[in-house]
């Protein structure tokens, strides 16, 4: 795990205190934990009864509040209200570089956390039912891997001429098949080519055409794909 957490420092920032800036934030909680000897990353289900983006697969974070003191302070938080899971549960690794998304009016970031080996095994996890339908995890290398059924790479185009590719990912734990998509999983393939310094088994590119990411963050990127 030390090995996979050095490949994502490489690329992470510092953690600062969050400026003024009157613009909307929100922070995700990329929580990583070796399950029998293999790197496992730690996802949700968004309950059905949400108002927005229902039933979809995430990481558990959300938006900024007044008093959380930085990025990483609200997915921590974030992450204990939807799972139950603790901020002595986990240690926070790196903050990777801040993303633009939803047609660039939120700055979403991203914070790596990892958990004693099997943790994810032996917690008992307690989703918050008006957010969470389900709290799973599944080995780190399946976003590098091409599907058997489908190809995981499904084109959309929310405006004339804009069209982006987002990956889908059908992930099956404890008798369940969740659907990995849209910006889960373009950074869920981020962490896995970082950490895991592989190139995934498709073609990939990072989603310019809606979100924004650091040049050192695309050039790190780039070097590890299979050009």
């Amino acid at each position: 795990m030390e090995e996979i957490v050095k490949g994502l420092q490489t690329i992470g920032v510092a953690r600062e205190p969050y400026s003024t800036t009157a613009e909307k934030c929100a922070s995700v909680l990329i929580v990583l934990c070796e399950v029998d000897g293999e790197c496992h990353v730690l996802l949700n289900k968004r309950s059905e009864n949400l108002r927005r983006h229902p039933g979809q697969v995430c990481f558990p974070g959300g938006m900024r509040e007044d008093t959380d003191t930085d990025t990483a302070d609200t997915a921590l938080r974030e992450c204990q209200e939807e799972t139950g899971l603790g901020r002595d549960d986990v240690r926070v690794r790196c903050v990777l570089p801040t993303l633009k998304v939803y047609q660039k009016t939120l700055l979403l970031t991203p914070v790596i956390a990892t958990a004693p080996p099997n943790f994810f095994s032996s917690f008992s996890f307690t989703p918050n039912p008006e957010e969470v339908a389900a709290v799973f995890h599944v080995p780190l290398r399946t976003f590098l891997l091409a599907g058997d059924d489908k190809p995981p790479l499904i084109s959309h185009s929310v405006e004339p001429n804009d069209a982006f590719d987002t990956h889908h990912f059908l992930v099956e734990n404890k008798g369940q098949t969740f659907d990995v998509m849209g910006i889960t999983a373009h950074l869920c393939i981020c962490t896995a080519i970082l950490a895991l310094k592989r190139s995934p088994e498709f073609s990939y590119r990072l989603p310019s055409s809606y979100c924004l990411v650091t040049r050192e963050f695309k050039e790190r990127i780039q070097s590890l794909l299979i050009t």
